[in-house]
């Protein structure tokens, strides 16, 4: 039988390891039979979490461009792979991690490969192609743990 003790260091853990700092949760759910005793979560900073969101909105508009040959790559990449696997639709969203310089400018990303090195350099170079559209707050802790999908594109 594990303490409550080991419970609430495996939450820790859980919550670290997915970036919670980043994505803007504040607080994560106590396991039930959890201890009334364990320590209250911080709270991220309101101006990180609108950060966050300006951040996922501009890099989720990059993934969506039907103009960007890229993007139409990558999306018919996804699109044969769904229907050959039989996925349904839509896509389970990209859990990505997004480093971004005093500038903006996004200087790494990580994220769990898609299956294709192809596929895999398309989405980190539309990840990494613009810079943000300001830049981070300087109390900012990195990477952010962002949400993005791969929503179907057509060519105009």
């Amino acid at each position: 039988m594990t303490s409550s003790s080991d419970t609430t260091r495996g939450w820790r853990r859980l919550r670290l390891a997915l970036g919670w700092l980043g994505l803007g949760l504040s607080a994560v759910a106590a396991p039930l039979g959890a201890s009334a005793q364990t320590q209250p979560q911080p709270q991220v900073p309101q101006h990180w979490i609108s950060y966050a969101n300006l951040a996922s909105n501009q890099l989720q508009s990059s993934l969506s461009d039907p103009a960007s040959e890229t993007v139409v790559r990558l999306h018919t990449w996804m699109q044969e792979r769904m229907l050959k696997e039989g996925q349904p639709v839509p896509p389970a969203p990209v859990v990505v991690r997004v480093w971004v310089a005093g500038s903006g400018k996004v200087e790494r990303v990580a994220f769990d490969s898609l299956g294709d090195a192809q596929a895999d350099t398309d989405l980190r170079a539309l990840l990494t192609a613009q810079p943000l559209a300001e830049p981070p707050p300087r109390d900012m802790r990195q990477p952010m743990v962002l949400q993005l999908t791969l929503s179907f594109v057509a060519r105009t």
